[in-house]
Order: structure tokens, then C-alpha cells, then sequence
């Protein structure tokens, strides 16, 4: 089993985990976005696969949603 840290230390870590795991879904939420936009542009799914961690199918569907999410946010007329 591994010991525990101390209370100081174990703080620490875990805001350095916090941290990076915020920081992360940041990023993957961009990447997934940027997925489905190249995706409307035209880019194919298979070259998409290519430049991204994700498989064509996981491509698709994160596209899909981006999509499904984009089309029910109500678009606000320009001011």
C-alpha cells in the first residue's frame, strides 16, 4: 500500500490535479469543437482521425453532439 502524505503535501498534489485536470477539459472541449467545425468545413472524418487522439467513429460522434448542441442554443440576434 502506498503511504499517505503528509496533510501539506497531499494539498499540494492535489491542487496541481485540479489544475491540470481543469485545464485539460478546457482543452479537450476546444479540440472536440474544433473536431466538429473541420467536419462541417468539409475535412473528412478519416483524415480527422489522423491529427486528432481520436478513431473516425469517435470523430463522427463528437461531431454529432457539438452539432446537436449548437442547433438548440438559441442564437441571439447581433446588437
Amino acid at each position: 500500500m502506498t503511504p499517505k502524505p503528509p496533510a501539506k503535501e497531499l494539498a499540494a498534489w492535489l491542487r496541481k490535479l485540479d489544475k491540470a485536470s481543469a485545464a485539460h477539459a478546457k482543452t479537450r472541449i476546444e479540440l472536440d469543437e474544433l473536431v466538429a467545425d473541420a467536419r462541417s468545413a468539409g475535412v473528412p472524418l478519416m483524415t480527422i482521425e489522423k491529427h486528432t487522439p481520436y478513431s473516425r467513429e469517435w470523430a463522427r460522434k463528437i461531431a454529432d453532439r457539438i452539432d446537436k448542441e449548437r442547433a438548440a442554443t438559441p442564437k441571439h440576434p447581433a446588437e
